[in-house]
């Protein structure tokens, strides 16, 4: 099946240079219907020469048009494969009434039965014009071709009475009737010419204002394409904006963080200070070694730690640019909570009892972002409690929708009502006063959270409302 259709596209593409306009798509079905009129004057062919055989009669005039129309079509062919395409139209618009009506008249062959008929092949033959040109484009050849047809209309009976070899049975019926056979036929062909004709103006009309309208659309299409690109790229310093600022209000934080492995270093610089003291004076080696090796494990531990305060914040300086990687969430909120200690003047629980033993296949650093943005979120929402507690807590749920790594954070303050509960995702929603809020933190988490294909909920629990992450595993 599929040879078929590639050796009739084949076919119908022959000498088409543009496929896709309003003439190539007529050169399209020139090709196609010459080729069908070729297959059809084969088959009828070998059935005329089966019936010649089993009845044991010699060839006719009707079997020798059918061998003509198959030569013509076999010219066409040979004219479209040489990119003469307005020549092969010309020939398959011209010669069928040729070929079935007027040639074989010419040689004195007239049938009884079909006498009446010829009008009607013309009519019918007279679509082919209508269906292969567009007179905007080949006015001179549609003119000429409904003028041609209109022409054999009115002289073919005569033509036929005029040239007949044998008294017709017919013809004596037709002279009766001549006026008004010829008004009848003429009156048809004018009718269904003149139809197809407005329709195909219609049809032009309309197709001109649908590719104009095309052409407006695929440029609205390029405008809301650069506008995407323009809201992604925007989307981009939201999200990084949005953590610059969170990490502003977090500024007391990393400075308290700072100090404790500064003390460190300052410890082991006293301890330091004082084995060279004791070098000086004469003291035990022993004792300055051990002296030496106890500020070197402070000094350690404060290195240490200073190290991954400094990863910590690093991986906060997001630009957009990094790639998934296999992540332990209980690591990532740890990390997080060292920037919330020194803002977070309230009961801050941590449970890691149920271990996550997957990794999350995630972004490390938009995963930080989205655990900072609902712990702060927590901590404006429990300020206005008196015994103000947050809760965080990790573990893996398995279900039929799949398994994911679940990070709960609960606050004991006021529940979201459903008209707040509707909008708390939105961009730039915020229940804070004016200047004490931008409105992306949850926001920017909601996204965050689906571009890992997961989800972010809240839950009114009696007191308090928690803040469901889940992120699948």
């Amino acid at each position: 099946m599929n040879r078929f259709k590639k050796i009739w596209d084949l076919v119908s593409h022959m000498g088409i240079k543009d496929i896709n306009s309003s003439s190539g798509r007529t050169y399209i079905l020139n090709n196609q219907l010459n080729v069908t009129l070729l297959a059809i004057m084969i088959l009828l062919s070998v059935i005329m020469f089966v019936l010649r055989q089993v009845n044991n009669t010699s060839i006719t005039i009707a079997s020798y048009r059918l061998l003509w129309m198959m030569g013509i079509t076999i010219i066409h062919i040979i004219l479209s494969y040489r990119k003469h395409i307005i020549l092969s139209k010309a020939l398959l618009i011209f010669s069928p009434p040729l070929v079935f009506i007027v040639v074989p008249t010419l040689l004195g062959f007239v049938e009884d039965d079909s006498f009446f008929n010829y009008s009607e092949m013309i009519i019918a033959l007279s679509l082919i014009p209508q269906l292969l040109v567009r007179p905007s484009e080949q006015k001179g050849l549609y003119i000429s071709a409904m003028l041609y047809y209109l022409t054999l209309l009115i002289i073919h009976d005569e033509l036929i009475l005029r040239l007949e070899s044998n008294e017709l049975t017919a013809s004596i019926i037709y002279y009766d009737i001549k006026l008004y056979a010829e008004i009848t036929a003429i009156s048809i062909f004018i009718f269904i010419n003149c139809s197809i004709y407005y329709l195909k103006w219609l049809n032009n009309k309309y197709e001109k204002k649908l590719i104009d309208n095309n052409k407006d659309l695929d440029q609205h299409i390029e405008e809301l394409k650069a506008t995407n690109q323009h809201l992604r790229a925007t989307q981009q310093q939201l999200i990084h904006s949005e953590k610059m600022a969170s990490l502003g209000i977090l500024t007391a934080g990393v400075a308290h963080e700072i100090n404790t492995p500064l003390n460190f270093i300052s410890t082991s610089s006293v301890l330091l200070g004082n084995a060279i003291e004791d070098l000086q004076e004469g003291v035990d080696n022993k004792q300055v070694e051990e002296t030496l090796h106890q500020a070197n494990e402070i000094l350690d531990k404060g290195i240490e730690q200073a190290a991954f305060i400094v990863s910590s914040l690093m991986t906060f300086s997001y630009d957009g640019t990094s790639k998934k990687a296999a992540c332990d969430i209980q690591s990532i909120i740890k990390s997080t909570l060292l920037f919330t200690k020194a803002k977070t003047p309230i009961d801050l629980t941590v449970d890691y009892h149920d271990e996550i033993d997957e990794s999350v296949y995630a972004y490390p650093e938009k995963i930080h972002q989205v655990i900072l943005n609902i712990i702060d979120n927590a901590i404006n929402a429990s300020l206005d409690e008196h015994d103000k507690l947050i809760k965080i807590h990790s573990y893996t749920q398995h279900g039929s929708s799949g398994n994911y790594a679940c990070i709960s954070v609960y606050n004991n303050g006021s529940n979201i009502s459903k008209e707040i509960g509707t909008k708390i995702f939105d961009p730039f929603f915020t229940t804070q006063e004016t200047n004490k809020g931008t409105g992306l933190g949850l926001s920017t988490a909601f996204n965050l959270v689906k571009d890992h294909n997961g989800e972010l909920s809240y839950i009114n629990h009696k007191k308090g409302v928690e803040f469901l992450i889940k992120l699948p595993l």
